[in-house]
């Protein structure tokens, strides 16, 4: 029976001194079984507040990813109010002069419907949708039956091609121009291109292109294989007969230019 001055080891059961560290049999450390409960509970406790630690992290790093989220959302949403604000249409009074030559709504001149004068000389003015909303007449300063003097509503939606031709001049009025939607045209690349009598064919003789036509000799004919879509046949000079600049003649890749009886520049015009 174990006394008061003797204590059983906890491994091998035997008798061995109460203050005995190590049991003298199986050599075993004596340590205390509260000693071993409080070690777990603490243990217990660490390993509680790591994991409520990590929890609450997430939840914070949600509740910012949230905030984050809401705030990215609202300024989104103000771009994009912005952005239809911009997109906004203002119709305003506008006037312009135009001469012979190739001019697209929403790149040369606004989109919008126009009042049209004839100021000088006389000419054919037509519109790519002439059968829409557009027009196809002979107009001049006299209204004499076979020229018009004045053209009323023609409507320049975004890429419709207005042409002129000749001699005549216009003025062009309208109230609800979309002045704001003009792009404008680029720089033209390459240098202006002399050219004298002859056939000339686009992509081969000169760069296929926009370009302004500027008559630098006696009056002559300059027309192109195109004449009725984007190019031209004009009587050309520089000595008052005839016009002296065509704007805008489109010449695609095989394309023939041809210049009799007067010499010519080509300035490229930018797209």
């Amino acid at each position: 029976m174990e006394n008061k001055q003797t204590k059983l080891c906890k491994y091998c059961q035997m008798e061995i001194p109460k203050k005995a560290k190590v049991c003298p049999n199986c050599k075993k450390k004596q340590g205390g079984k509260l000693k071993w409960i409080v070690i777990c509970v603490i243990a217990v406790f660490i390993i509680a507040a790591a994991a409520g630690g990590g929890n609450s992290e997430q939840g914070a790093d949600k509740t910012s990813t949230s905030i984050t989220g809401k705030s990215e959302n609202k300024k989104e949403e103000k771009k994009v109010e912005k952005q239809e604000e911009k997109k906004e249409i203002v119709k305003e009074h506008y006037e312009l002069d135009l001469r012979a030559g190739n001019y697209i709504a929403g790149k040369d001149i606004p989109v919008g419907t126009y009042n049209l004068t004839a100021t000088a000389g006389s000419g054919n003015v037509s519109s790519s949708n002439m059968y829409n909303g557009g027009l196809n007449e002979v107009m001049g300063v006299e209204n004499d039956g076979f020229s018009q003097q004045s053209f009323n509503g023609l409507k320049m939606e975004e890429g419709v091609v207005l042409t002129l031709g000749s001699t005549v001049v216009i003025h062009m009025v309208s109230e609800d121009a979309q002045t704001q939607e003009v792009t404008g045209r680029t720089t033209g690349e390459g240098k202006p291109i002399d050219l004298q009598a002859g056939n000339y064919t686009a992509g081969t003789d000169f760069s296929s292109g926009t370009y302004k036509i500027v008559a630098t000799g006696t009056s002559g004919n300059v027309s192109s294989s195109n004449m009725y879509d984007g190019g031209l046949n004009e009587i050309m000079g520089a000595d008052g007969f005839g016009i002296t600049e065509f704007a805008n003649a489109v010449f695609p890749e095989g394309t023939t230019l041809t210049i009799s009886g007067t010499t010519v520049q080509l300035v490229p015009v930018g797209e």
